[in-house]
C-alpha cells in the first residue's frame, strides 16, 4: 500500500506539436477511474471499445491525485492488487490519473510489442501512448477548476448536469483552448468537436457518462517510434431528467 500527496503534473508534449495532431481511431484504449461502493473505494480501470477492459501493469499508473470540495489536495491511499488498482479517497470532489501505457511498435507481420521500434526486429511503427483522467464525484468549484493536465476537459458550469441538458467543455492541450478536437462517449463515435474557443457540447446521458477525447501525432526523427498519441477520459455520473415545469 502507498500514500500519494498531489504533485505537479508536469508537460510532456507541445502545443504547437498537438495542434497538428491527428484524430485516434475508435478502437483506442484509456483509463478511468469506476467507484465501487461497496468497498468506498474506487478501481482504476483500463481498457477499449465496446465495453471490454483488460489486466494492466500496475507501475504504468504513475500518479493519481484528489481534491475536496474547497479545492484542497487530499492525500490518496494506492492499492495495487492483482484485479487493478485500488483507489481511496474518502473525501473527494474531483479525482485525476495519469497513465503512461509506453512504447508500442507493430511488426511486418502485424504484431504489437510493448516496445519501442528500436527495441523490435522488423518494426514498421511505433506509438507512445499516454493517458489522462479526471472523475468528478462531487460538482461545484473544483469541477470547473483548471488542474494543468497536459490534455484535460474542463466543464464550464459548476452545477450538476441533468440526463438530456447541454454539457459545455473547454478542450485544453498544455493549457491552451484548442479547436478541431474530437470527444465521443466511450471510445467510440464522434459526439462532438470541439470550436475555434476550445468549447464542445454534449447532451449529458442519465447515469455514468464517460467522455473520451484523443490525439494523435507524427513524431520525426525518433527512433523509439513514429507517433504519440495522448487521450482522456472525464467521468461523472448525471440524475434523470430534472421534471417538467407545471405553469
Amino acid at each position: 500500500m502507498k500514500i500519494n500527496k498531489i504533485l505537479h503534473i508536469g508537460v510532456y508534449a507541445t502545443a504547437s506539436a498537438l495542434l497538428a495532431g491527428f484524430a485516434l481511431p475508435a478502437a483506442a484504449h484509456t483509463i478511468w477511474l469506476q467507484a465501487d461502493p461497496a468497498h468506498k473505494n474506487y478501481r482504476v480501470m483500463y481498457g477499449g471499445h465496446q465495453g471490454k477492459t483488460e489486466t494492466y501493469p500496475a507501475e504504468k499508473l504513475k500518479r493519481v491525485t484528489a481534491f475536496d470540495a474547497g479545492g484542497n489536495a487530499l492525500n490518496v491511499t494506492r492499492q495495487d492488487r492483482r484485479d487493478g488498482v485500488r483507489i481511496q479517497a474518502p473525501e473527494a470532489a474531483v479525482l485525476l490519473a495519469w497513465f503512461d501505457n509506453g512504447w508500442w511498435s507493430k511488426t511486418d507481420k502485424g504484431r504489437s510489442i510493448n516496445k519501442p521500434m528500436d527495441e523490435v526486429p522488423g518494426a514498421v511503427s511505433g506509438v507512445h501512448a499516454v493517458k489522462y483522467h479526471k472523475t468528478i464525484a462531487h460538482w461545484g468549484k473544483p469541477a470547473i477548476q483548471i488542474y494543468n493536465q497536459p490534455f484535460e476537459l474542463v466543464p464550464l458550469s459548476a452545477e450538476a448536469p441533468h440526463a438530456g441538458e447541454q454539457l459545455k467543455l473547454k478542450v485544453l492541450l498544455n493549457g491552451k483552448p484548442t479547436a478541431g478536437i474530437k470527444l465521443a462517449f466511450g471510445e467510440e463515435g464522434n459526439d462532438a468537436v470541439s470550436d475555434a474557443e476550445g468549447i464542445a457540447t454534449l447532451t449529458v446521458r442519465k447515469g455514468v457518462n464517460r467522455i473520451w477525447s484523443g490525439q494523435r501525432l507524427p513524431l520525426a526523427d525518433d527512433a523509439r517510434g513514429t507517433e504519440s498519441s495522448i487521450e482522456y477520459s472525464l467521468v461523472f455520473t448525471a440524475a434523470a431528467a430534472k421534471p417538467a415545469a407545471r405553469h
